[in-house]
Formats: structure tokens, sequence, C-alpha cells
């Protein structure tokens, strides 16, 4: 998975390919950011590191920064309260969580610390003992390119590393479905602490599927229109993947289902007729394996114009 984007290029679930600035690959990154906090409170704000190589790491000496929030990984500190460790395993994860250590109920935290996270976005900054920069996610300008809300149909999703090795980082939103962690209160955590990442996974094993046609931003739909994907599969058979075709006529807030199950050939002929005119039409095809992993690929914003009421 390269991180490229363009209208109708394949996705999978909740993929979000914008690009952040990640500053050293097999090194300790930055793996997911709970910007938005957990259903039990907005303040419960998280933040994971990873150790993706083949040695233990000691923290002792590093730092992770934003905005005026200073936050020392082996001394109580600056905007640090408690730290628990500071050993990170090979291939391990390393949990900062905001006020206590309930932010996630059954994961322990590495450290304990005080300081918001805007939503709007902000510069984070990983520093070694020696003061060196190994990682940063710069989203103060773009805002945060993953994560939800509170309101979202996913709510307070955590913001998720796809690669956490070499090259640009990319993020996803976690997809509600491979998760782990409770909150405070004991809800699910829409976002993988202590855990591979739900965009790892689905990066690994969902189908790959990219929409032709219609892929052009604006473009006018009447009458019968002819929907064209490719699907495949990487961890099964692509003729037994089942494909299902949605709509909605709201720019993404709900969606409509058109057909289910459809055996992967390629295309369908939709009639539009069937939907009422508007400006706010988007389409997404859905590719599922039995294994129980989806691909979707959506389509820019549309028009229908049947000349209906």
């Amino acid at each position: 998975m390269n991180g490229r984007r363009r209208s109708g290029c394949w996705i999978v679930v909740g993929l979000s390919v914008l690009i952040s600035v990640a500053c050293a690959a097999e090194s300790i990154v930055i793996n997911e950011i709970a910007w938005s906090g957990t259903a039990a409170s907005s303040s419960d704000e998280w933040i994971e590191l990873h150790n993706p190589t083949g040695e233990p790491v000691d923290l002792t000496g590093w730092t992770l920064a934003f905005g005026a929030t200073v936050i020392h990984l082996g001394a109580v500190e600056g905007s640090t309260r408690e730290v628990h460790r500071t050993r990170l395993e090979p291939g391990g994860y390393f949990l900062l969580e905001r006020s206590d250590d309930e932010t996630v109920g059954d994961v322990e935290a590495g450290v304990v610390y005080t300081g918001a996270l805007s939503n709007d976005g902000v510069a984070i900054e990983l520093r070694n003992g020696a003061n060196e920069v190994v990682d940063r996610v710069d989203t103060n300008e773009a805002g945060w390119p993953a994560g939800t809300a509170g309101d979202s149909e996913v709510p307070y999703a955590s913001m998720e590393r796809v690669d956490p090795v070499g090259g640009p980082a990319v993020w996803a939103t976690n997809d509600g479905i491979i998760r782990s962690g409770i909150d405070a209160d004991g809800n699910p955590v829409n976002g993988t602490p202590g855990q591979e990442n739900s965009a790892r996974v689905i990066a690994r094993f969902a189908p790959r599927i990219e929409l032709i046609s219609p892929i052009v931003e604006g473009a006018v739909l009447s009458g019968i229109v002819i929907v064209e994907w490719t699907a495949s599969d990487p961890d099964g058979t692509s003729e037994a993947l089942g494909i299902s075709i949605e709509v909605s006529v709201n720019g993404g807030e709900t969606w409509e289902i058109i057909v289910e199950n459809l055996a992967n050939g390629g295309s369908y002929a939709w009639d539009t007729a069937l939907h009422p005119d508007g400006d706010e039409v988007q389409l997404r095809v859905i590719a599922a394996a039995a294994s129980g992993y989806r691909g979707i690929a959506k389509s820019p914003t549309l028009a229908i114009r049947n000349g209906g009421e």
C-alpha cells in the first residue's frame, strides 16, 4: 500500500490516505492517537508508541511533546504525572494516558500525563535521550487525517498508523470492528491500544477494490448507469468475494443498499431513477471475503438528474 490518493482508488474500510511527517524508519514510532478521547469522556485521550524493531528500547530520557505539553517518558517532570515503566520490548506497545490510568481501563499506561490534544490538530514530536527527533506527526494546518469525534458513525475512533516501518506515515481511522480495550466506563474502545492496529490488519488481509466508473467528480447521472469495479482478495479466492453496492444521497451521512451479495463480475447496471435527484450523491462498492474482512471503494460526489421531484 503506497498511500496514493485519487477519486475511485481502492481503499479499505475506514482508510484515510493522507500523509504526515515521519522522521525515522526502523525506530520507535507514534503509532496511534485517540485525539477525541473515548465514549466515557472526550478528555480521556491517549497516545500509543510502538517498537517495530528487534531490540528493546529504554525510554529513559525520551520526551513526547505537543504545544506546551512536554511528556517525559522516564521521569515525573514537566507534564508527566506517573511513570509505570520505561522499557519498550521488540514489537511492543507503550501507552500514554491522559490524567489517570483508567483512560484505557484494562491496559496499563507506561506514562500518565496532563495536557489536551486540540481537535483541530497539533504537531507531536518524539525525541530520544540525545534530544534527536525520532518521529513527528504534524497536523497543525491540515487537521487530523484520521480518527473521529463523538458524532461519527464509529464514534471516538482512534487514528491508527497503517505501516509502522519506513516511509512517510499513512494514517487510517479505526474501523470499530477490530478493536481492543475498554474505557473508564467499561465501553469498548474504538481503537487498538496495546495491540496491532486495525488499519495494519486490514491492509494485509482485506480485499483490494478499485472503483472504475463512475469516478468523475460532479458527474451528472441519469437512467441506467453501469457501475464498474475490480476486486481481488490477497487472503483467498477473488471469485469468491461477495459484492454489495450502496448509495448515499446526503454526502455520505447515511447509506442505502442498491444490491448485495453479487458475484464479483466487475459490473452492475444501476437504475438511478429509483433514487431522488440531488447533488450530494455518492456510491460505495463493498467486497466481502469469507474471512469477514471487507474492502470499500467510494466514488467522489456525483449528481442524479432524472427530472423527478
